[in-house]
């Protein structure tokens, strides 16, 4: 029995060989690196082309419920290929240095699940552009963090600013907004079944990332937790005596006129 590729498989398998096929070269033309400085300018290259195309193609300035059942277009097409080949590369690449936590591994999985189950449907094509947007935008500046702490500048303000800049647009993005967005998939009629189970499976990954990441201020960032609650503790102590002064020159001047 004859079985032969249909074209959406081989535009997968096309795009798992191309990310591949950059991994090679960034290994051939960086002897000296390690396999995941190579495997982070691949992520760093993906995360970076996500975010610019994925938000002209999800129409962020104009998102309404015709946009959601807009018919698939052929560049919202490209880029689930384009994507669902980088995420089969680095699940790979995970699997055999497993370096990630299996938190990343079941949201490779669930991305690679998700974008063949798009790839299928009609109308999707901009639920997936800002789903991708939403997931991809703080990645470069993940990457890019490591890279400022690899190569030395851990200490210096600028990786000060990229670290803080990164987990506050994870928090906000991935905790507050992607929160409202999983409220408005539930409450609105434009989303299928399959679409709700995959919104919450992404919605439990994204938790658990921003627990880690809570954790990760919480340890690194104590010193500083800790003078701002002095400085708050402080600061009410001295409101409420100033407070507590104000109220009984009051009194005491209420006192006085009626004597």
């Amino acid at each position: 029995m004859r079985h032969d590729l249909s074209v959406p498989s081989l535009l997968k398998l096309t795009s798992f060989v191309l990310w591949n096929w950059l991994y090679f070269f960034m290994v051939e033309y960086a002897p000296d690196k390690s396999p995941e400085w190579c495997c982070r300018v691949v992520t760093l290259l993906h995360g970076s082309v996500a975010t610019a195309i994925g938000l002209t193609q999800c129409q962020w300035r104009n998102v309404t419920p015709w946009h959601f059942t807009k018919e698939l277009t052929s560049g919202q097409y490209i880029l689930m290929v384009w994507s669902w080949g980088y995420f089969a590369f680095d699940l790979l690449w995970c699997l055999v240095y497993w370096t990630d936590s299996v938190v990343m591994l079941f949201h490779h999985i669930a991305a690679l699940v998700a974008i063949t189950r798009f790839m299928q449907k009609e109308s999707t094509g901009c639920t997936y552009s800002c789903t991708l947007v939403l997931l991809e935008i703080t990645n470069p500046m993940l990457q890019t963090r490591w890279f400022l702490k690899k190569e030395g500048y851990g200490n210096t303000t600028f990786y000060f600013m990229v670290e803080v800049l990164y987990l506050g647009m994870f928090l906000v993005l991935r905790g507050i907004l992607g929160t409202y967005l999983v409220y408005l998939v539930f409450s609105t009629g434009y989303f299928d079944w399959e679409e709700k189970v995959l919104s919450v499976i992404f919605y439990a990954v994204s938790l658990a990332f921003v627990y880690d990441i809570a954790g990760y201020i919480r340890y690194k960032y104590r010193d500083e937790i800790s003078e701002f609650r002095e400085f708050y503790y402080a600061t009410q102590i001295y409101t409420e005596s100033e407070e507590f002064r104000r109220r009984a020159h009051l009194t005491h001047s209420e006192i006085l006129n009626t004597m």
